[in-house]
């Protein structure tokens, strides 16, 4: 029984918590204390939060907490589809989910949603892209023999598709039936996802001067500015105001004026990450010999303003830094932060934090158990008051933002190294042995992160009208 119904008989006495009260208002009796539900039971809502003062106790260290510790996750005996097909099944409570079996049954990158479906790569591998049905996973439109293989993480965009080739194309197709509305040869590879604002669309590409970083237009493909960049970037431009970034795998970062391409300053920062910018401040995580740290730089000059949280980083040897291995550049994203609300976000190596970015103070720590100083965690996605993030193992986890406290957790028994999408009330996983699987998690009000970094900008959850 959903605990608000709970709360509701214990404290009213209604014969049923679906019906308004009818008598005057009087003083109520004391209430019963609140029963908190049994580790991995499924919720209808947030579970009672700890009392204000002890949300974010200052001046003493954050300890790390074991995922799962709280609320273990649960066991999802997901079905096992023919290859192109989709299989629903119920979990939890009573909550509904489904797979697709991607017919190359390839690594997968992130996904996008938009207008009610899901757009997902084929890999690394393949030459071909899908659109899924978001309810029930069926394929929608597929397209095959693209000009080169590898489809990137798509970006999706009032009504477009967009995304690069790693052999030298970029895409933009329609949502609604996969045609084709142009497609230019940008040169090979092209290994980051694109970006896209008002009109232009971003992308990284082999050049006349070695790696470049050109705007187009959305509507025709025609070059609007080509600038060097000196090499390939890390998993996708980001969009901000006026300006766009870039960090490159040698570890520069740039910033450029979006309509003319005017380069603002240029900085080797040591990046292992694309940046996340918020207002006057860009946020990175960096290499700083063995260690990987969260810096804050000024967005007008490229200049580091402070530094924090150094952490023993064995797991930074995934970092690309050359054109050695194409497939590890084309499916990386790195420690990358997410600052919303006042808070940064981030999971590196084996931890996921939160904290302060003004002074670095750690609010709360989750750590995935057993993973030393390996990889274990993937990006995080925030959506709402929940960050969801997922383990190489294939767990999933909803977390409070202010406390970290796990809301859900559940195992998917398929490894996953792409970010976890969330949208309308879904959170969608891509594995790396070629399958998306969709969890119902929550009412439709857990929404806003719908694609890599969030909107098409990716830097933020998607504002405006949602379908």
């Amino acid at each position: 029984m959903p605990q608000k119904a709970l709360l509701s008989i214990v404290v009213l006495g209604l014969a049923s918590a679906c019906q308004p009260a009818r008598s005057a208002p009087h003083r109520l009796a004391a209430a019963a204390p609140v029963t908190r539900p049994a580790p991995g039971a499924d919720l209808d809502g947030p579970p009672p939060l700890p009392r204000k003062p002890e949300r974010h106790p200052r001046g003493r260290t954050a300890q790390p907490l074991d995922l799962g510790a709280d609320r273990p996750a649960v066991p999802i005996a997901v079905p096992v589809p023919p290859r192109g097909g989709a299989a629903g099944f119920s979990f939890g409570d009573d909550r509904r989910g489904w797979v697709v079996r991607i017919p190359e049954s390839q690594q997968l990158p992130a996904v996008a949603y938009g207008d009610g479906r899901v757009y997902v790569s084929g890999g690394f591998e393949s030459v071909s892209f899908y659109a899924l049905d978001a309810g029930d996973g069926h394929i929608v439109w597929s397209q095959h023999g693209l000009e080169d293989n590898g489809p990137t993480a798509p970006v999706y965009d009032n009504g477009d598709v967009i995304f690069n080739t790693e052999s030298c194309t970029l895409f933009v197709v329609d949502a609604k039936t996969g045609k084709k509305l142009w497609f230019k040869y940008l040169g090979d590879p092209t290994l980051a996802q694109p970006a896209v604002a008002d009109g232009l669309v971003f992308a990284a590409h082999p050049g006349q001067t070695g790696p470049e970083f050109s705007a187009y237009k959305l509507r025709s493909g025609t070059e609007v500015w080509t600038r060097t960049v000196g090499g390939e970037l890390l998993a996708a431009p980001i969009i901000d105001g006026d300006s766009v970034y870039v960090s490159t795998i040698q570890g520069r970062t740039f910033r450029f004026l979006r309509a003319s391409g005017k380069q603002m300053w240029s900085q080797a920062l040591g990046a292992t990450t694309a940046p996340w910018i918020v207002g006057a401040e860009l946020y990175l995580s960096r290499r700083a010999g063995d260690r990987e740290e969260q810096v804050v730089v000024s967005a007008a000059t490229g200049a580091v303003l402070r530094r924090h949280g150094a952490t023993p980083a064995k797991y930074i040897a995934d970092v690309p830094s050359s054109l050695g291995n194409w497939k590890q550049v084309w499916a990386f994203e790195g420690s990358r932060p997410a600052v919303v609300g006042g808070v940064r976000y981030v999971a590196m190596g084996g931890e996921v934090e939160a904290s302060d970015p003004r002074t670095g103070e750690r609010l709360w720590v989750r750590r995935a158990a057993h993973a030393g100083n390996s990889r274990a965690l993937g990006t995080v996605a925030v959506a709402g008051s929940q960050i969801v993030i997922a383990t190489r193992s294939g767990q999933i986890f909803g977390l409070d933002v202010d406390t970290g406290y796990t809301l859900w957790a559940y195992d998917l028994g398929h490894a996953i190294a792409a970010e976890p999408i969330v949208a309308r009330g879904w959170v969608y996983a891509s594995t790396t042995d070629g399958q998306v699987i969709a969890l119902n998690v929550a009412d439709s009000s857990l929404d806003g992160w719908h694609m890599f970094g969030g909107n098409p900008r990716h830097n933020g959850p998607v504002t405006g009208p949602r379908i």
